[in-house]
Parts: structure tokens; sequence; C-alpha cells
């Protein structure tokens, strides 16, 4: 008789068992879901602090059971010089792995880059975006990962297709001692870039890659005079890892550092390995004067060396930024636009 007594123990104490980590578990979950919240929002509200301007039209966390997720709806963020709008910001993890966040950028993506005295650059992403963030528990984004694809970028009303364009960056948990430490490293990637109608025939509309990578030496600055002239006076510069281009029958690879001036223009000394620049000279000759074009090809036969037996030319030279102007070795190639900060 006492063992139906015992089974009925038996379930109770198997169904606690099974209950409260259950209950401990959702319990932990939304604590989780209002501290993701939490999170977002302070997020916003340090961006503001910095002199930007963030807005948006609800956020809603969900997912229970299985996914921590983040819809942040209408998102509109601006800052000196760019502005990003899109219908929808999504944001997933799994509970038990809360800082790795798989993104989702649906729909159109709108990227607004203005410059004074230039015309405004806009970068649409018809086919939206993903990405991936690292995130410590301390609530810094240590790296982020974006991807899109079917991209328009317009300027002075001339479109420039782009199939696919990916954004990376990278920063230490904690801020950079000095200026010999890295504070940001940075990568963009974009293929399938095909260029207007007026592009030089010699060289085409398409240009397959160009790529840039490069790391920020010292705590990064804001885009601001004095946050910039603050990181320029402790010996902030940027190492250019490498900075690409695949453009028809032209191939330039090319690194080094740059810094800023005491006029916060840009100066750099860089090293450049350019195969295909005969051609260009063909493609801009139309534009030069008679002896800046003889004197311009001179420069390049000097610069240039063999590949190999029967290979085409390649130049190795050095390229410099300097009082607004660009150099390759002594000849000037291109007078360098003012940046208003």
């Amino acid at each position: 008789m006492r063992f139906p007594k015992l089974r009925g123990r038996f379930g109770l104490i198997l169904a606690l068992v099974v209950a409260l980590p259950l209950a401990g578990y959702v319990v932990w979950w939304w604590q989780a879901a209002r501290a993701v919240e939490r999170g977002v929002l302070a997020w916003i509200e340090e961006q503001r602090a910095n002199g930007a301007l963030v807005e948006h039209g609800g956020l809603t966390v969900g997912g229970f059971p299985l996914v921590l997720r983040a819809v942040l709806e209408q998102p509109h963020l601006a800052m000196r010089g760019a502005e990003w709008r899109g219908p929808r910001l999504v944001a997933e993890a799994a509970p038990w792995k809360v800082t790795h966040v798989a993104l989702s950028l649906p729909g159109e993506q709108r990227l607004t880059l203005v410059q004074a005295g230039q015309p405004p650059l806009e970068v649409t992403a018809r086919g939206g975006g993903t990405g991936q963030a690292v995130w410590t528990l301390a609530g810094n984004v240590e790296q982020t990962r974006l991807s899109f694809t079917d991209l328009i970028a317009r300027a002075a009303e001339l479109p420039v297709p782009i199939a696919a364009l990916e954004i990376s960056a990278a920063q230490p948990g904690t801020p950079p001692a000095d200026h010999t430490a890295i504070g940001l490293t940075v990568a963009l990637t974009a293929t399938g870039v095909t260029l207007p109608e007026s592009a030089p025939p010699s060289l085409g509309r398409a240009v397959t890659r160009a790529e840039l990578t490069a790391r920020v030496l010292g705590r990064p600055p804001r885009p601001e005079p004095a946050s910039l002239s603050a990181w320029s006076r402790d010996g902030g510069t940027v190492e250019l890892d490498r900075l690409g281009l695949d453009w028809g029958p032209l191939a330039v690879a090319m690194n080094g550092t740059l810094a800023l001036d005491g006029q916060l223009q840009p100066q750099a000394a860089l090293t450049a390995e350019i195969r295909g620049a005969n051609t260009v000279l063909d493609a801009i000759k139309p534009m030069m004067r008679p002896n800046e074009a003889a004197l311009a090809r001179t420069v390049l036969t000097m610069l240039s060396r063999p590949s190999g037996p029967g290979g085409e030319p390649v130049i190795t030279a050095p390229v410099t930024v300097q009082n607004r102007a660009l150099y390759l070795g002594p000849l000037k190639i291109a007078a360098m636009p003012t940046i208003v900060w």
C-alpha cells in the first residue's frame, strides 16, 4: 500500500527537478532581455551625449525562449558629415552566448556623406545588409562586420553601381595607453563597381575590386577639430596596411603612414606598386599640357622596372601627400581638396 505514495512523492520530486530549472531559465531570460533593452537605450544616450542625433520608431525585445532579439524600427543616426537611415535593424543572440550578435538590416539602407564645398555622396544599399558584432561583457563593441549588396553610390547626379560592399572594424577591449598602440582597425572592400560612361575608354568602366585596410594608432578621435587636433598632437597616426585598386589594366597597391598637419589636412608617406601606369597616362594625356605629358612619360619610364622576362613594366615608387598635393615620386599628380572638419 505504500508504493503508490512513494511513486507520488517521486513524481512530485521529479516535477520539481524539471520545473525549477525551467522557471529559473524563464526568469534569467527576461532579466537578460531587460538588460539588452537597457544596453541599447544606454548606447543611444551615449551617442547623443557625444553630439550625435539618434532617432528611432520604437524598440522591442523578444525571441523567447531560444533567442534574444532586439528590433529597432526606422533607425536614424546623424553625426558630423554623415547620416544613416534604414527601415529596421535587427540584432539576435543566443541566450547562452549574448556577446556574439547577428545583425540584419532588411530593406533599403541609405548613407549620406557631406563635405563642405563638395557634392554630397549618397550610398544606397537596395539589397539591405547583414553582419556580426562581438561585444564585451562591459558593453563595448570589440568587432563588427557588415556586408551589403546591390548598392548605388551617387555624387553630382552620377550613379555608380556596386555589386557588394564589406566593412569591418575591431578595437581592443581597453583604450590604448599611448599613440603607439592600436586603437582601431578598419577594412573596406568593394567589388563589381561600374563607373559612369565618362570613364576613360582605355581603362573601361569596370573596377573589379577596391580595398582598404588600416590601423588607427592611439585613441581614435571623433571627427571634429578639437578631438582630431589633440590626437594629432599626441602623435596619433594611421598605418595604411593596404590600399588596392584593380581597374581594367591598372592595378595599384599602396601602404604606408597617414597623419594630419597643423591645419588638420592629410599628409602621407606611402610606397606604391603600380601596373598599367602608361595606360592611365594615355587616358589623361588630353587633359595635360604637352610639356607636362612629356615630363610625366619620362618620370614613369625612369620609375618602371620589368616584372620579369617579357613582363609588363611595374612602378615601385614613393607616394606622398604634402601641402595639399599628391606626388608620385617627384611628379605632382593632383591637387588635394581641402577637408573641412
